[in-house]
């Protein structure tokens, strides 16, 4: 059920309005307000599901060390944790433009978002 038009006329509040596309950046952030496509909740969750996988890196290095000798358990807990290390390293400087570019081949991207160059706004 929608609110009346009058109760929303004194509320500080940016209407949502979908991208259009034109600005290829996402907008110049100094001049518009380019967080007003971002929901809230969709961002909340992904910060919840987030903490739940940093939270189960340690108890699979937990699981290993459980399932190996007693000297071995300290080694298993460093290996998950240096894993994720690297897979995080990976991850920020060449997964995510591989994954996400928009202008290349049909099964993989390229390097030209290496490192999370040029995926946010325009600088203010």
């Amino acid at each position: 059920m929608a609110a009346p038009a009058s109760l929303l006329e004194g509320l500080p509040y940016v209407p949502l309005s979908p991208y259009n596309g034109a600005v290829p950046t996402g907008g110049d952030s100094g001049a518009d307000n380019v967080n007003v496509f971002y929901e809230s909740g969709d961002i909340s969750f992904m910060i919840v599901s987030t903490a739940l996988v940093l939270l189960m890196i340690p108890g699979v290095g937990f699981f290993y060390s459980g399932l190996a000798r007693r000297k071995s358990a300290l080694s298993l807990i460093w290996l998950s944790v240096m894993a994720t290390a690297v897979v995080s390293f990976q991850w920020f400087f060449w997964g995510y433009s591989l994954t996400f570019y928009h202008k290349a081949g049909k099964y993989i991207g390229a390097l030209d978002n290496f490192g999370f160059m040029d995926v946010l706004a325009q600088p203010s």
